[in-house]
């Protein structure tokens, strides 16, 4: 489902173990100062609560933000975190950084650019060990790409589509490259905008070339590229030596080719992390880059104590419940 990379807050559940569970939240956006930044912690309030796959107690909790330490929803996240599971252990990670761990090369460059994409920021920085050095945002992301597709759309062809039509059509109408997972671009369906108000409205189809798809999504790139210009003159001179040696590395919902145009584009070598075989539908990256990261420095709550199983049946039995019964003393 495409929409996954259009929305603007993940969360997932993970990393279950016989003493607790663990919770990944990726804020995969940033308002900025004075938006509502309170939809990561509503959704950890409210969301988690539905999940009936959840074991208790929660012993670990990650958020993965675009420049976790100013990103505005974060502080409330975390009081959240401190006030529904005390015990926890809060960890804040980058998603550069996540999604250069996460991308798995081998070997890991000592440093390079990471530009990862989301739902409506492309996040920019020069990693170095596995440290921020110097990084930024570019505002679009994936639903900037498609809104541009669909103004098109509207403008050039009189067609009304949504979104996610929008972006299937960026992901395998071979914008920058031919698509891997379509021959030939395919038709977009949407709804003819006509004159008269026609009730139910004409559907109508139209087949975007490549040509057409890069001369809508291209523009959105310039401004990544010169992004990437700026983090390296931030960085210290050592760093942005090496980051440029290492080059750029591509994370995220990119349009297939969009390496091989950001290199005409800044000059350096670039490459794609290699997703997962959900590929577009749910990119993977951040999650296994969480995972790699709690595999090398494994969280360790300070929990209570299980209870014993007669301290569970002395409680039982004295709020009055039935104990639970011995299914092997049903067959003597």
């Amino acid at each position: 489902m495409l929409w996954w990379t259009l929305e603007e807050v993940r969360l997932h559940v993970t990393g279950h173990s016989a003493r607790y569970s663990q919770v990944v939240l990726e804020l995969a956006w940033n308002p900025g100062p004075g938006a509502d930044a309170s939809l990561a912690a509503d959704m950890l309030a409210v969301g988690i609560a539905k999940r009936a796959e959840l074991w208790a107690p929660i012993g670990s909790v990650v958020l993965v933000a675009p420049g976790p330490g100013a990103h505005p929803g974060v502080e409330q996240a975390v009081d959240t975190v401190r006030e529904l599971w005390p015990a926890a252990v809060v960890r804040l990670v980058d998603e550069t950084v996540a999604a250069l761990t996460g991308a798995g090369l081998e070997p890991e460059p000592a440093a390079c650019v990471v530009v990862h994409q989301d739902a409506v920021r492309t996040s920019v920085a020069v990693v170095a060990g596995r440290e921020v050095v110097a990084g930024g945002l570019a505002t679009g992301g994936t639903r900037g790409l498609a809104e541009a597709v669909v103004a098109h759309l509207r403008a050039r062809h009189r067609l009304d589509v949504g979104q996610e039509e929008a972006w299937a059509a960026v992901v395998h109408g071979g914008t920058f490259a031919p698509s891997p997972t379509a021959s030939r671009p395919g038709l977009v369906h949407g709804t003819l905008i006509t004159e008269d108000d026609v009730r139910p409205p004409p559907s109508g189809e139209v087949t975007l070339s490549p040509t057409e798809l890069r001369a809508v999504v291209a523009p959105a790139y310039p401004q990544v590229a010169d992004l990437v210009g700026r983090v390296l003159r931030d960085a210290p001179p050592g760093a942005a030596r090496q980051a440029r040696a290492g080059g750029l590395l591509l994370t995220g919902p990119h349009p297939p080719g969009a390496e091989d145009h950001l290199t005409d584009l800044t000059g350096l070598p670039a490459r794609r992390g290699t997703e997962t075989q959900t590929g577009f539908h749910r990119p993977q990256v951040l999650l296994d880059g969480v995972t790699r990261l709690l595999a090398e420095n494994p969280p360790d709550p300070v929990l209570p104590p299980r209870a014993s199983a007669r301290e569970l049946l002395l409680l039982l039995e004295g709020l009055g419940l039935p104990l639970p019964r011995d299914p092997d003393a049903e067959d003597r």
